[in-house]
């Protein structure tokens, strides 16, 4: 599984001794346009180790051209694996992608990267009487991807994701995960060489974000 994932995690190096490896902080906005849900617009947020080495690169591109390449690649990897993220409506039918990013590039403040891009379903989904869940993650959970909500006031837990779109009807929240301490402790005990081991850890980790409309 981790080299079907090696267009994100390749851009990782191996530090840690125990699952996960490295983090990505998320914020993503709900898209919506007449009624209906069109997409999602994601900002991935790379920890400072990871960000490392893909800075170094990024300065040795002199030309447009050349970081644009960078972008490129990384986003069509990124594209490859369904921009690592699933969707199911109330019936628990997977919801398809368009394989073209939107508004698609990268930014570093010097110290970490952001991957920003938006994801279009192939067809807009009927808001109305209608439920949505979103989870995004590594399937081994070699990468932890998750919305910062830790250490947050209570009332701005959900800042990470932006519902200002959904109509009045619709409500959207953050379910976080309810994960047994034996898996816990399972994950813990990966060490780097095992990032193939379970391709079912990632979900079992990940927030959802889960839109319900009335």
């Amino acid at each position: 599984m981790f080299k079907k994932c090696l267009g994100l995690l390749a851009l990782v190096p191996l530090l840690s001794v125990a699952h996960p490896h490295a983090f990505i902080d998320m914020q993503s906005k709900v898209l919506v346009e007449k009624g209906e849900l069109v997409g999602f617009s994601m900002q991935w947020v790379l920890d400072e180790p990871s960000s490392a080495s893909i800075i170094y690169d990024l300065a040795q591109s002199t030309q447009p051209s050349d970081k644009q390449r960078l972008i490129d690649e990384a986003m069509k990897n990124i594209v490859n694996e369904h921009y690592f993220s699933y969707l199911f409506d109330k019936d628990k039918k997977k919801i398809k992608y368009k394989a073209q990013p939107q508004n698609y590039g990268m930014k570093s403040n010097g110290t970490q990267v952001m991957y920003y891009f938006d994801f279009l379903l192939s067809k807009p989904q009927v808001l109305k009487e209608n439920q949505f869940e979103l989870a995004t993650y590594d399937p081994t959970y070699f990468v932890a991807m998750t919305y910062p909500t830790e250490n947050k006031p209570t009332e701005n837990k959900q800042s990470a994701v932006d519902f200002s779109q959904l109509p009045a009807q619709c409500t959207g929240k953050v379910i976080e995960p309810n994960v047994d301490e034996k898996v816990r402790e399972y994950a813990a005990s990966l060490d780097r060489s095992q990032r193939d081991e379970d391709p079912s850890l990632g979900e079992v980790f990940s927030q959802k974000v889960e839109i319900v409309c009335h």
